[in-house]
């Protein structure tokens, strides 16, 4: 008996009580479809992750001191001779400052206010930053070098406080009490709100956000400092080994050592690729149990339908079958019920992907990979518990077989 006829009398034999081979698949559906929808919602999760920080920019560097302690003293915070001196770095392509600022911003109601969050910029920000200008412009070096008391905004701030967010709300005045009076900052610009979907869940904790020439928030705060400084490095690959010298430089600039941090998008999304990896492939093996499980109940289906097909055997011995053609027989149903079962399992997996991805806001992603994976395992699981069973009926005497009642 050729292959070809092997695999067409195993397909028979399988599907001769469909109901004893679905339940037998069972545990091989299960298992493969756990794994399939695990993996599927981790890489939709890992690509979306991917995808928000190349919007922010790969090759983006953030410095800051370290740690702010009793250690620190005035002479170690950032100032705009830090800046010229970074600036220098001819692996940075674009570099900024900036200084925050936690305030009470009056709303539409003058009776009502909000916490503001009041960012000072300074340099290439809005190259780094890359906000969505709406109306108006940007903060511009000339707003910088007066000390202008101008500001920019974005479209939740501005409804909040004007009540729209059209072009009306360029040359308004924007109201903010401080320790030095009420200051007033005329809107010249409004940027799309990016997490304005996110803060419509928190309402109620959402600051406003309002930007400044970083030369009028350090006058307003008497100060000369930065809180951090952003920069855009010539080629993303090159991060980690930027980030490393702008640090060290800052140390010369202030002697001190290793007092300033620097983080970069590149080494975060790869420590977050590869914690997302780690996650995905515990819970895939924890879930991968199943198949375990699965694959002694296919052994013990097959050594149930050895004991029931003794007699077929001993036919099929006496009239010539040899041991590897039983064994082949055998073998192959074993591999077409988990086959069969692996491919129930990748719909089901992908479907489940599907209906959590929908619930949690993240798109599954089926690769090829995972697609082989799981027909691979399956087949495999087919051959690990399938050999036994097919030995065992291999070896049956023609004799004994035959007397078999």
């Amino acid at each position: 008996m050729n292959v070809a006829e092997s695999a067409r009398s195993s397909i028979k034999n399988v599907f001769a009580n469909k109901m004893r081979a679905f339940l037998t698949m069972l545990g091989i559906i299960i298992g493969i479809g756990s794994v399939i929808m695990i993996m599927a919602i981790g890489s939709g999760s890992q690509a979306q992750m991917n995808s928000q920080f190349e919007e922010m920019g790969l090759g983006r560097i953030t410095i800051m001191l370290a740690s702010y302690d009793q250690s620190i003293t005035e002479q170690d915070f950032l100032t705009a001779k830090d800046y010229a001196a970074l600036k220098e770095n001819t692996d940075v392509k674009y570099l900024s400052a900036s200084l925050n600022y936690s305030a009470e911003v009056k709303l539409l109601d003058p009776k009502e206010t909000n916490r503001a969050s009041l960012t000072g910029i300074y340099g290439e920000y809005e190259e780094i930053a890359s906000p969505e200008i709406l109306f108006g412009r940007y903060i511009v070096d000339n707003d910088i070098a007066l000390k202008s008391n101008v500001c920019v905004i974005n479209n939740s701030t501005a409804v909040n406080v004007f009540g729209v967010a059209d072009d009306s709300v360029i040359g308004k005045q924007i109201h903010v009490p401080t320790y030095r009076g009420t200051q007033k900052f005329t809107v010249v610009g409004v940027l799309d709100n990016p997490n304005a979907e996110m803060e419509s869940y928190f309402s109620n904790e959402a600051q406003e956000s309002i930007f400044l020439p970083i030369t009028t928030l350090q006058n307003l705060l008497g100060t000369k400092r930065f809180d951090t400084m952003q920069a855009v490095v010539v080629d993303p690959n090159k991060s980690t080994e930027v980030a490393t010298a702008l640090t060290k430089r800052l140390d010369i600039l202030h002697g001190t050592e290793e007092k300033y941090y620097a983080q970069n998008t590149m080494s975060l999304m790869d420590q977050i690729n590869e914690m997302m990896g780690m996650i995905t492939g515990f819970i895939s093996a924890v879930a991968g149990i199943s198949l375990v499980v699965g694959g002694i109940g296919v052994m013990n289906i097959m050594l149930v339908t050895v004991t029931e097909r003794t007699r077929e055997i001993g036919v099929r011995k006496s009239i010539g079958a040899k041991r590897r053609d039983i064994r082949t027989q055998f073998l192959l149903e074993a591999i077409i019920l988990t086959g069969i079962g692996g491919v129930l399992g990748l719909i089901l997996g992908y479907a489940g992907g599907i209906g959590i991805g929908n619930l949690i806001g993240v798109t599954p992603m089926i690769t090829v990979q995972s697609i082989l994976l799981a027909v691979g395992i399956s087949c495999g699981i087919g051959i690990l518990f399938g050999v036994y069973p097919a030995n065992k009926a291999a070896k049956l005497d023609p004799i004994e077989a035959l007397r078999y009642e």
